[in-house]
């Protein structure tokens, strides 16, 4: 594919100039620090850990990038605080291959952490750990300051200009937050540590990861 260089927000009649024409959409800084190589013409490897979508894989169709998508978030949610632990091990590897995910350098995780159980991201992130290299950055949104959720993830993908819209739902029943800290998270996932992190107006907190 070929390598395009600019920067997020710059494509003419999306978003130029800081304004965003659609009330959904949002600038992530730390998604754009994430790709920031891919804008400069690097090739990339990019695991989604979410569902495919038309736009998101649009925005990448037009750089160096090889694109993962694994489609984790129903699979992963609906898993327990008691599943054990070594079948969470062997669950993960089934839908994590290596030849899926393996040298991914950029994940993105979108709202799903917010979903899991503490023993469940801790499984995930340990088998991210095996499969990424050093350097590596998982992206995602925590809650932190807003007490209910969706009950189901948000949909959210990749504008043209590299804005995040949020797709409508019409479900609008709502489910607890569990508002981790940022010192919950790391304990969670030893084999990452915060890189940095946004709170958004929004109450949602912006997490970069790296291995």
């Amino acid at each position: 594919m070929s390598a395009v260089t600019g920067t997020f927000g710059t494509a003419a009649g999306n978003g130029a100039g800081g304004s965003t024409p659609h009330p959904d959409a949002f600038h992530a800084r730390l998604l754009e620090q994430a790709l920031q190589p891919l804008l400069d013409g690097e090739r990339r490897v990019v695991l989604d850990l979410g569902e495919p979508h038309a736009e998101t894989v649009s925005f990448f169709s037009g750089f160096r990038v090889r694109l993962g998508i694994a489609s984790l978030i129903p699979a992963l949610a609906g898993l327990d605080a008691e599943e054990d632990e070594a079948r969470l091990r062997r669950y993960l590897e089934t839908l994590l291959p290596d030849r899926l995910a393996g040298g991914a350098q950029v994940v993105l995780a979108w709202d799903l952490l917010n979903y899991l159980q503490p023993r469940v991201i801790t499984a995930l992130m340990a088998r991210l750990g095996e499969l990424l290299p050093r350097g590596a950055l998982v992206h995602g949104f925590v809650a932190y300051g807003i007490k209910t959720l969706p009950v189901k993830p948000r949909v959210l993908v990749l504008r043209p200009d590299g804005w995040l819209a949020t797709m409508p739902e019409r479900d609008t029943a709502t489910r607890p937050a569990p508002r981790y800290t940022t010192g919950e998270l790391q304990r969670l996932m030893p084999a990452f540590r915060v890189d940095r992190a946004i709170l958004l107006r929004d109450g949602m907190q912006e997490y970069l990861f790296r291995r």
